[in-house]
């Protein structure tokens, strides 16, 4: 008999110990019953691993609002600025011209040769600098002449322009004129006035390839 108590008090000791090693899921007093359940089943959230978040620099990250940036279309033109439209071709004889120091961006297209003119003017007089007097409107009372002055650029080598006039839209006289083999060469072409003349007139300088390099307009009045 006293046996068999001894035996009863170790296992009793036995099932304590095991029930202490048992982690039961902690409720709240009043939990509802599925609470209990979901605390029962829940399992250990996984720990993240470790590392760096990457981020790019706020200037880098595009917006909505933002909008693609465009060039500067107010910003002047350098000398060598390619006109819209330059055939690539003459865009690269063009380029490597040399510049001076009173180059200007060309004031219409560009010839073959890289020939362009960067000044057109137009006069009552013609003096060293050029065009003097100048204007739009000419009158036969008051004037004699109509000079033409203009600015050529090219290569080093001689080559020749044609100066068209053209009054109310038709081919009235051309003139050639030819360019030396300076850098930058300053000349003009004149029109002596006569009652005949009076209209709407168009001065264009052209390549020997047709490329209106420049033109100017002016009135001839009584």
């Amino acid at each position: 008999m006293g046996a068999s108590r001894c035996r009863l008090q170790g296992a009793a000791a036995l099932l304590a110990c095991v029930a202490c090693n048992v982690e039961v899921p902690r409720v709240e007093r009043g939990a509802p019953e599925d609470e209990v359940e979901r605390a029962e089943r829940r399992e250990p959230t996984p720990t993240p691993a470790a590392g760096r978040e990457i981020r790019l620099p706020a200037a880098h990250v595009p917006t909505a609002d933002e909008e693609p940036e465009t060039p500067d279309e107010g910003r002047a033109a350098g000398p060598r600025t390619v006109p819209s439209g330059t055939p690539p071709a003459i865009a690269r004889v063009f380029e490597r011209l040399p510049v001076g120091i009173h180059d200007e961006p060309p004031v219409g297209a560009i010839g073959a040769s890289g020939i362009h003119v960067d000044k057109i003017w137009v006069g009552q007089a013609y003096e060293r600098e050029g065009c003097s007097g100048e204007a739009e409107k000419f009158s036969l009372a008051k004037h004699g002449a109509v000079n033409v002055c203009f600015r050529v650029v090219h290569s080093r080598v001689e080559e020749s322009v044609d100066v068209l006039w053209e009054k109310d839209g038709e081919l009235f006289r051309r003139r050639a004129v030819q360019i030396p083999e300076l850098h930058a060469y300053r000349t003009r072409a004149y029109l002596v006035l006569r009652r005949e003349y009076i209209g709407s007139w168009k001065a264009r300088v052209v390549s020997v390839d047709g490329i209106e390099l420049a033109a100017a307009s002016f009135v001839v009045v009584e």
